[in-house]
């Protein structure tokens, strides 16, 4: 993992550690929710398939890659209609992929039900809405987004978005808040917790336990 990706900057013994913001994840970072959920994919001949109802990443990596993609596929159904099912994809059978679109390299009829693997997580459907919790089981905050980043080819896991920005998106005020801030000339800061700072993720007590304190955390982001 290159060093522009690490989120501690080392300092001289006897001063704290300051949070070194990455410019390369926080200038680049894609929504989960506002830029993937509900994006168009299409066949390998341009065909409309369904659109992508989750992603999952594979675990094990600081910063963990995607892995596979939940679609909802559209198929026609003789006179009933249309007939819509999840299928898992996984992120091979991904031609390319763009804010606007993904382009699978197979065909409709090579489009299968698919599993998730025991090191799989899903993002929305584990990780949105989880509880934060510090190294000692505090709460601290409720994850409202998850940012992605593009690396090397590949689509990663770059942290989760804790903050009131994240919430208004999915409240629906977003765009309100945007349109106030360019008004205003102001800077809305997103809280993101990279996702390097995550200890354990505990699918069962549905929580993401971070390696650090509460204090520790609000000397980092100034919470």
């Amino acid at each position: 993992m290159p060093d522009n990706l690490s989120l501690f900057e080392e300092k001289p013994k006897g001063r704290k550690r300051k949070a070194k913001v990455p410019a390369l994840v926080l200038k680049e970072t894609t929504s989960f929710s506002q830029d993937y959920l509900g994006m168009p994919v299409v066949d390998r001949e341009g065909q409309r398939v369904g659109k992508i109802l989750d992603l999952a990443v594979k675990m094990g990596e600081p910063f963990p890659p995607v892995s596979s993609l939940v679609v909802e596929v559209s198929v026609r159904a003789g006179s009933f209609g249309w007939a819509k099912f999840p299928a898992i994809l996984p992120w091979t059978q991904v031609e390319e992929f763009d804010e606007n679109l993904v382009k699978l390299s197979i065909l409709p009829e090579g489009v299968r039900l698919g599993a998730l693997k025991k090191n799989e997580l899903l993002l929305g459907k584990s990780v949105m809405d989880q509880q934060v919790v510090d190294n000692q089981g505090r709460k601290l905050l409720r994850v409202n987004d998850v940012k992605l980043h593009e690396l090397d080819g590949r689509l990663r896991l770059a942290g989760v978005e804790a903050g009131m920005k994240g919430l208004l998106f999915r409240l629906g005020g977003g765009k309100r808040l945007e349109q106030m801030s360019r008004l205003f000339k102001l800077k809305v800061m997103e809280s993101i917790i990279m996702w390097d700072l995550v200890e354990k993720f505990d699918s069962e007590m549905k929580r993401i336990r971070l390696g650090i304190s509460q204090d520790m955390l609000k000397d980092l982001y100034n919470l």
